[in-house]
């Protein structure tokens, strides 16, 4: 053992137990006796203090770390809560796969949890929210700030085909065509999974039912006469190839807006054309007016003829068949009598005839059957007198 750890025991007689400092003195300890206390060195208060120092320490950072620790766990599971707006739904996924299928698979608005990325990966999809495409193709160039000012560019001399859309018609004349379609998401693992950006589908098929209606449609049928048909036409498109497609989409039921025009730059050729077409449907209504009014006047005549016709008719219906009655009651006086009847009927006719005449003249007949000559003499208008003379 070295000088550290010895102690020395001496007699009370033994001549060392006093002696000057030695080289070895500070490494001692001394026994005098049964009786006598140890005396303890200075070194060992020190080193327990320094021990229970740093035990305390390390006890205190292993508290701090445990907190940490618990801390970090609590995050980690307090950061995978989340929520689901109203117009939402969202899909979990698990390293990179769904959870569920179908509407299972659908987590509805409101608050969930979920491991945190990469274990698990929330995809939130606006259901509900309408989505507005507007065509690419068919349209001039028009800047924001001039949209949203409400201001038109420049037409210029001439189309320029590098910049400005159009379409073809049928009739072979071209025109501007814009489309804005409004949907929501019918699908939404469909709309997620199977393809990359659904929107730009969309819009691709809006410019593909623009060419299609355009080319079944005249300038004049797209643009004034026939807009309703040309969107129906448009929209049938969309819905054929959206279908074709299965983008997992539904229309708004606000639908399509459809604008068409003909192009700027013979804009006036068309006002034109358009006014012309104005004086002619005005003169065609007044044409069509007067003749209604010519009409029911004429038939409102031939009415009042067929009904005077009706009344005349009826009449000399009822007086022949009063007359037909009359003479077949006399018919039995006719036969048993033919020549009385005659006398009488003459009688009473020649009483109808005369009655208001002043002076009656009854020639008879003779008997040969030669007529008799009647001789009315008549007296010469008598003068007036003429007026005397002044004097």
């Amino acid at each position: 053992m070295s000088d550290h750890d010895h102690s020395h025991s001496h007699g009370p007689n033994d001549p060392s137990h006093s002696h000057g400092p030695g080289p070895d003195d500070h490494a001692h300890s001394h026994s005098h006796g049964p009786g006598d206390a140890p005396v303890p060195t200075p070194e060992a208060p020190m080193e327990d203090s320094s021990t229970q120092a740093l035990s305390d320490a390390l006890k205190s950072s292993f508290l701090v770390v445990r907190v940490v620790m618990a801390g970090l766990i609590v995050l980690f599971f307090a950061s995978g809560i989340f929520t689901v707006g109203p117009q939402e739904v969202a899909i979990k996924l698990l390293f990179g796969a769904s959870t569920g299928k179908g509407e299972a698979a659908l987590l509805k608005p409101g608050l969930h949890w979920s491991f945190p990325f990469p274990i698990n990966e929330i995809v939130k999809i606006p259901k509900d929210q309408v989505h507005t495409v507007i065509s690419s193709a068919g349209w001039y160039p028009v800047t924001p700030q001039q949209e949203l000012a409400g201001q038109e560019p420049p037409a210029g001399a001439t189309l320029n085909p590098a910049a400005d859309g159009y379409t073809l018609t049928a009739d072979g004349n071209i025109m501007h065509v814009k489309a804005t379609l409004r949907y929501r998401i019918s699908d939404p693992e469909a709309y997620v999974f199977q393809f990359a950006a659904v929107s730009n589908l969309v819009q691709n098929a809006l410019n593909n039912a623009l060419h299609h209606a355009s080319g079944q449609f005249t300038v004049d049928k797209a643009t004034r006469q026939d807009i309703a048909g040309f969107k129906g036409k448009l929209m049938t498109r969309v819905q054929a190839l959206v279908t074709a497609q299965n983008l997992g989409i539904e229309f708004d039921p606000r639908g399509c807006d459809v604008v068409a025009i003909p192009p700027r730059q013979v804009k006036a050729a068309f006002d034109a054309v358009l006014e012309a077409e104005n004086d002619k449907r005005k003169a065609v209504n007044t044409a069509e007016g007067d003749a209604n009014t010519t009409r029911t006047k004429a038939e409102a005549e031939a009415d009042a003829i067929r009904n005077a016709g009706r009344a005349d008719a009826t009449r000399i219906v009822q007086s022949a068949k009063a007359d037909a009655d009359y003479f077949l009651a006399r018919l039995p006086e006719f036969t048993s009598n033919p020549q009385l009847f005659r006398d009488r009927r003459l009688t009473e006719t020649m009483a109808a005839v005369l009655g208001n005449a002043q002076e009656k003249y009854f020639i008879v007949e003779r008997t040969d059957g030669t007529p008799r000559e009647l001789r009315i003499l008549l007296n010469r208008e008598p003068l007036k007198p003429a007026a005397p003379k002044q004097p």
